[in-house]
């Protein structure tokens, strides 16, 4: 009842401020659609990116209020994106509702490409999805800072605030021999020759928007609303709360110096690709698992080998011939030469 309370109050403050009648038609049919595909049982993973300070979090709670008619800052935002504060989101939250994730750099950057908050977002969307269809949105500052595998496959849609108050959606090519769905590269040299040498101090907002059109992912562009002060100091109350409560859960805790968290990063992915490999994937499927190229999994598997070879654990009489952790044949697997998974962890 405490809730339903709380939501009317919501709605009721909303019309007031004459907030839900200033929002553009094309960005409210956006969201009616992504409810529709909800209830269809497809679930969307939508990523939200632009400057610090151009209003990327108000965006995203906008987008939440239209997708999620229940939405509230308490209950829908992961202010600090830890592997089990999503799974605990995500199986919490009613069907067809949307998770906002307000800094996603904290646990999806591409230099995190190895951490269990990727792998737990990626697993549930894979395996998960049945009686949990949600749209989530990720606030990141830099849509490249994704790694490719999951802004190529679980993106589904990209807005990029362009200026303060004015966004741009793209949607992904679904096109499966496309090697980069978004055309990146490709869309940046049809930008540059659209310019004609203009130089960038004189390129004007609207004169961006119309060379955004021309690009190949282009789907429409939108004036966002601003959120009524008195409801967006909630939304600042509670991510100040949140960053006290993580300081005080950090100043609990055993302080981890940089270089332990290196190495135990280092044998966390080791030790999950190592267990990859034994199941017999190829260095490729190990590479979609976890995000990461092909040729950057033969390293690990290689400094992995250099590493239990130092230790003792590989004979170097069988390491080219018997290993089949490391050896490229496709030989029977004999469980007795190889070493502990959980060794490596231990070391």
């Amino acid at each position: 009842m405490e809730n339903e309370e709380k939501i009317e109050k919501l709605r009721e403050r909303l019309k007031k401020c004459g907030y839900l009648g200033e929002i553009d038609k094309d960005l409210v049919y956006f969201c009616k659609q992504i409810r529709k595909d909800l209830r269809d049982e497809k679930d969307h993973v939508i990523a939200i990116t632009g400057y610090p300070g151009l209003g990327k979090s108000q965006l995203a709670s906008v987008l939440s209020l239209l997708v999620d008619f229940d939405y509230e800052f308490w209950r829908n935002i992961l202010f600090i994106p830890t592997s089990k504060a999503i799974k605990d989101k995500y199986y919490n939250l009613p069907m067809f509702s949307v998770m906002h994730i307000d800094e996603a750099s904290r646990g999806l950057h591409k230099q995190k490409w190895y951490d269990k908050v990727q792998q737990t977002v990626n697993q549930l969307y894979d395996t998960e999805r049945e009686n949990h269809y949600l749209c989530t949105f990720l606030v990141m500052p830099r849509f490249q800072n994704f790694t490719e595998n999951f802004r190529n496959f679980r993106i589904k849609y990209w807005i990029n605030i362009i200026n303060r108050g004015l966004a741009v959606v793209y949607i992904r090519d679904e096109d499966k021999d496309a090697k980069d769905p978004w055309h990146i590269d490709e869309n940046y040299k049809k930008k540059v020759k659209k310019w004609r040498g203009k130089r960038i101090f004189e390129r004007k907002i609207d004169e961006i928007v119309r060379v955004e059109q021309q690009t190949k992912n282009y789907f429409f562009y939108f004036q966002i609303p601003q959120i009524p002060e008195d409801i967006w100091k909630e939304y600042q109350d509670l991510k100040v709360k949140s960053r006290e409560d993580m300081k005080e859960e950090e100043g609990s805790m055993e302080v981890e110096t940089y270089k332990d968290q290196v190495q135990r990063e280092k044998m966390d992915r080791w030790k999950q690709i190592k267990e990859l490999k034994f199941k017999g994937n190829t260095h490729e499927e190990i590479g979609a698992v976890i995000g990461i190229a092909s040729q950057t999994v033969r390293r690990n598997l290689r400094a992995m080998e250099a590493w239990e070879k130092m230790k003792g654990d590989i004979p170097s009489s069988t390491t080219k011939t018997t290993n089949n952790i490391y050896n490229n044949n496709n030989n029977d697997r004999n469980k007795s030469i190889l070493p502990d998974l959980d060794k490596i962890q231990e070391l």
